[in-house]
Protein backbone atom coordinates (compact mmCIF):
# COMPACT_ATOMS: atom_id res chain seq x y z
CA UNK A 1 0.00 0.00 0.00
CA UNK A 2 1.69 3.42 -0.80
CA UNK A 3 1.18 6.41 1.73
CA UNK A 4 -1.70 8.13 0.14
CA UNK A 5 -3.85 4.44 0.31
CA UNK A 6 -2.53 4.12 3.72
CA UNK A 7 -3.82 7.74 4.63
CA UNK A 8 -6.64 7.49 3.81
CA UNK A 9 -6.78 4.12 5.87
CA UNK A 10 -5.66 5.36 8.77
CA UNK A 11 -7.95 8.39 8.66
CA UNK A 12 -11.16 6.20 8.03
CA UNK A 13 -10.00 3.85 11.06
CA UNK A 14 -9.17 7.09 13.19
CA UNK A 15 -12.54 8.60 12.21
CA UNK A 16 -14.11 5.14 13.52
CA UNK A 17 -13.13 5.63 16.54
CA UNK A 18 -15.88 7.07 18.88
CA UNK A 19 -15.34 10.34 20.39
CA UNK A 20 -15.62 9.16 23.69
CA UNK A 21 -12.59 6.70 23.42
CA UNK A 22 -11.12 9.72 21.41
CA UNK A 23 -11.25 11.39 24.75
CA UNK A 24 -9.88 8.86 26.25
CA UNK A 25 -7.12 8.08 24.73
CA UNK A 26 -6.03 12.28 24.74
CA UNK A 27 -6.46 11.59 28.25
CA UNK A 28 -3.99 8.68 28.75
CA UNK A 29 -1.39 10.22 26.14
CA UNK A 30 -1.60 13.82 28.31
CA UNK A 31 -0.54 10.87 31.10
CA UNK A 32 1.93 9.12 29.85
CA UNK A 33 3.52 12.13 27.87
CA UNK A 34 3.85 14.88 31.13
CA UNK A 35 5.27 11.22 33.07
CA UNK A 36 8.19 11.14 30.61
CA UNK A 37 11.76 12.55 32.21
CA UNK A 38 12.34 14.31 28.59
CA UNK A 39 8.94 16.10 29.78
CA UNK A 40 9.89 16.93 33.16
CA UNK A 41 13.37 18.40 32.20
CA UNK A 42 11.85 20.54 29.43
CA UNK A 43 11.45 24.52 29.54
CA UNK A 44 9.82 24.96 26.00
CA UNK A 45 7.48 22.54 25.09
CA UNK A 46 6.04 22.04 20.67
CA UNK A 47 2.42 20.91 20.33
CA UNK A 48 -0.16 21.10 17.91
CA UNK A 49 -3.69 21.79 18.17
CA UNK A 50 -6.72 19.23 16.98
CA UNK A 51 -8.12 19.16 14.09
CA UNK A 52 -10.80 16.75 13.13
CA UNK A 53 -10.96 13.40 14.38
CA UNK A 54 -7.37 13.86 15.86
CA UNK A 55 -6.75 12.94 19.33
CA UNK A 56 -6.88 16.18 21.57
CA UNK A 57 -4.00 17.94 22.25
CA UNK A 58 -5.77 20.62 24.40
CA UNK A 59 -5.75 19.06 27.85
CA UNK A 60 -1.62 18.36 27.18
CA UNK A 61 -1.15 22.20 26.41
CA UNK A 62 -3.28 23.19 29.22
CA UNK A 63 -1.35 21.00 31.37
CA UNK A 64 2.17 21.88 30.12
CA UNK A 65 1.23 25.52 30.86
CA UNK A 66 0.12 24.61 34.57
CA UNK A 67 3.55 22.82 34.93
CA UNK A 68 5.47 26.26 33.68
CA UNK A 69 6.21 25.30 30.45
CA UNK A 70 6.76 27.89 27.55
CA UNK A 71 4.53 26.69 24.52
CA UNK A 72 5.52 26.60 21.09
CA UNK A 73 3.07 25.89 18.35
CA UNK A 74 3.57 25.89 14.47
CA UNK A 75 2.36 27.76 11.85
CA UNK A 76 1.57 27.45 8.16
CA UNK A 77 3.46 30.61 6.27
CA UNK A 78 2.04 32.37 3.17
CA UNK A 79 3.41 30.68 0.23
CA UNK A 80 5.90 29.09 -0.58
CA UNK A 81 4.04 27.39 2.90
CA UNK A 82 6.66 25.48 5.09
CA UNK A 83 6.17 25.45 9.16
CA UNK A 84 6.96 27.87 11.30
CA UNK A 85 6.93 27.80 15.27
CA UNK A 86 5.97 30.64 17.91
CA UNK A 87 5.74 30.86 21.75
CA UNK A 88 1.90 31.35 22.68
CA UNK A 89 1.20 32.86 26.00
CA UNK A 90 -2.29 32.90 25.86
CA UNK A 91 -4.83 30.07 24.36
CA UNK A 92 -7.66 32.18 24.11
CA UNK A 93 -5.53 34.91 22.55
CA UNK A 94 -3.08 34.21 20.87
CA UNK A 95 -4.48 31.84 18.37
CA UNK A 96 -6.26 32.48 14.93
CA UNK A 97 -7.67 30.21 12.05
CA UNK A 98 -5.15 29.56 9.68
CA UNK A 99 -4.79 27.16 7.21
CA UNK A 100 -7.31 24.81 7.10
CA UNK A 101 -8.91 26.53 9.76
CA UNK A 102 -6.23 25.06 12.36
CA UNK A 103 -5.87 27.72 15.00
CA UNK A 104 -2.13 28.75 14.36
CA UNK A 105 -0.01 31.29 16.45
CA UNK A 106 -1.06 34.97 15.36
CA UNK A 107 2.20 36.20 14.35
CA UNK A 108 1.31 39.80 15.32
CA UNK A 109 1.18 38.26 18.67
CA UNK A 110 3.16 35.89 19.20
CA UNK A 111 7.17 35.25 18.67
CA UNK A 112 8.92 32.86 16.19
CA UNK A 113 10.91 30.62 17.97
CA UNK A 114 14.10 28.08 16.69
CA UNK A 115 12.94 24.86 17.00
CA UNK A 116 16.69 24.16 18.41
CA UNK A 117 15.23 26.38 21.37
CA UNK A 118 12.58 23.92 21.96
CA UNK A 119 13.23 20.51 24.42
CA UNK A 120 10.14 18.30 23.94
CA UNK A 121 7.95 18.29 20.93
CA UNK A 122 4.53 15.96 20.70
CA UNK A 123 4.74 15.45 16.61
CA UNK A 124 1.39 14.49 15.10
CA UNK A 125 0.94 11.55 13.24
CA UNK A 126 -1.10 8.99 11.13
CA UNK A 127 0.65 6.12 12.06
CA UNK A 128 4.01 5.46 13.33
CA UNK A 129 6.56 2.34 12.50
CA UNK A 130 8.68 0.60 14.64
CA UNK A 131 11.80 2.64 13.46
CA UNK A 132 9.79 5.54 14.91
CA UNK A 133 8.99 7.16 11.40
CA UNK A 134 5.63 8.41 11.20
CA UNK A 135 3.19 8.96 8.37
CA UNK A 136 1.79 12.32 7.84
CA UNK A 137 -0.81 14.13 6.11
CA UNK A 138 1.54 14.26 3.26
CA UNK A 139 2.64 17.76 3.14
CA UNK A 140 5.80 17.50 4.55
CA UNK A 141 6.09 19.94 6.43
CA UNK A 142 6.80 18.78 9.86
CA UNK A 143 9.74 16.64 8.07
CA UNK A 144 10.75 19.76 6.63
CA UNK A 145 10.49 21.78 9.89
CA UNK A 146 12.73 18.44 11.97
CA UNK A 147 15.07 17.98 8.95
CA UNK A 148 18.78 18.33 10.98
CA UNK A 149 17.26 19.07 14.26
CA UNK A 150 20.31 17.40 16.00
CA UNK A 151 19.81 16.26 19.65
CA UNK A 152 17.02 18.82 20.48
CA UNK A 153 13.99 18.68 20.79
CA UNK A 154 13.05 15.36 22.04
CA UNK A 155 10.36 14.11 19.29
CA UNK A 156 7.77 11.83 20.07
CA UNK A 157 4.43 10.59 18.68
CA UNK A 158 1.38 9.34 20.48
CA UNK A 159 -1.02 7.20 18.98
CA UNK A 160 -3.25 4.27 19.84
CA UNK A 161 -1.55 1.12 19.22
CA UNK A 162 -3.98 0.02 16.47
CA UNK A 163 -2.03 2.87 14.23
CA UNK A 164 1.76 1.35 15.60
CA UNK A 165 2.90 -0.72 12.56
CA UNK A 166 5.58 -2.85 11.77
CA UNK A 167 7.05 -0.66 8.72
CA UNK A 168 5.56 2.44 6.91
CA UNK A 169 6.90 3.52 3.33
CA UNK A 170 9.59 5.73 3.48
CA UNK A 171 11.04 8.85 1.24
CA UNK A 172 14.35 10.44 2.03
CA UNK A 173 13.20 13.13 3.46
CA UNK A 174 11.44 11.21 5.92
CA UNK A 175 12.42 11.71 9.65
CA UNK A 176 12.35 9.50 12.46
CA UNK A 177 11.05 10.61 15.87
CA UNK A 178 12.97 9.90 18.78
CA UNK A 179 9.99 8.03 20.54
CA UNK A 180 6.48 6.63 20.08
CA UNK A 181 4.01 5.45 22.43
CA UNK A 182 0.19 4.28 22.67
CA UNK A 183 -2.13 3.96 25.55
CA UNK A 184 -0.85 0.41 26.39
CA UNK A 185 2.64 1.75 26.73
CA UNK A 186 3.91 1.77 30.89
Amino acid sequence: MDKKELRRAMIARRDAIPPEERARLAARFTERLVAMPQYRDARMVLATMTIGSEFDTRSFIERAVADGKAIVLPRVTPPPRRLEIRAVRDLAADLVPGVWDIPEPDPARCSPVQLSEVDFAWIPALAVDRGHYRLGYGAGYFDGLLAGRGKRPFCIAALPAQFHVESLPRESHDVPLDAAISELSP
